[in-house]
């Protein structure tokens, strides 16, 4: 096992939840070359998606966000999405141990990754479902992450399909709501919230 040290790291960033991120230090592991890089380019849906899903699925985590809502609503009503948002009873570990695995498969040191810490919110903007901390898988891929792990919370509705555990479809909806005034996340959410709609529409006029 790849041993980690979470040290203090200053990075620019627009996202104004965002307050303090560290980085992990990785003392086993090569720098990728130019060739390494453009493979994982190339094969990235073929080697990370996979690690992922499989993650989940052993260590009965819920997948969240938008990759989740399109493994719900099919293909038809799904849009891009960039990330994997995981909840877990071990974040930090779920993220270290995918880190690992993406550096053995690619031969290099492709991923590392980073802790984000999130301030308290305003009084009347509490979510009861809001992470008080991430811990983000990053490669060259994806700058702004490929993988968010959080702290499963308390209470969360979830759904299964295909053998992943999922938040719930009206949890979705209920962020979507959430988000859509919020500058930073109105496109996604309001995206959301159509697609979801559709969806359930589609579900009405088949029964």
């Amino acid at each position: 096992m790849k041993k980690v040290k979470i040290i203090p790291f200053r990075i620019n960033h627009p996202n104004p939840f965002m307050i303090k991120d560290t980085v992990s230090e990785k003392n086993d592991a090569p720098r990728c070359d130019r060739d390494q890089v453009e493979h994982f380019r190339d094969n990235y849906e073929k080697i990370l998606p996979p690690k992922v899903l499989r993650s989940i699925r052993r260590h009965n985590d819920i997948l969240h966000g938008s990759r989740s809502v399109n493994m719900i609503v099919g293909p038809r009503y799904s849009r891009p999405a960039k990330d994997f948002d995981v909840y877990s009873s071990e974040p930090q570990k779920r993220a270290v141990e995918i880190e690992n695995q993406i550096d053995r498969a690619c031969g290099c040191d492709m991923a590392s990754v980073r802790h984000r810490q999130i301030p308290k919110v305003l009084p009347g903007e509490e979510d009861p479902f809001m992470a008080k901390e991430l811990f983000i898988v990053e490669t060259v891929v994806n700058n702004d992450g490929d993988v968010d792990y959080m702290k499963t919370p308390k209470g969360l509705p979830t759904t299964r399909k295909n053998g992943i555990r999922h938040e719930s479809l009206k949890e979705a909806y209920r962020k979507a709501h959430k988000n859509k005034n919020q500058p930073l996340r109105m496109v996604k959410a309001n995206a959301d919230i159509k697609r979801i709609e559709a969806y359930w529409r589609s579900k009405k006029r088949r029964k």
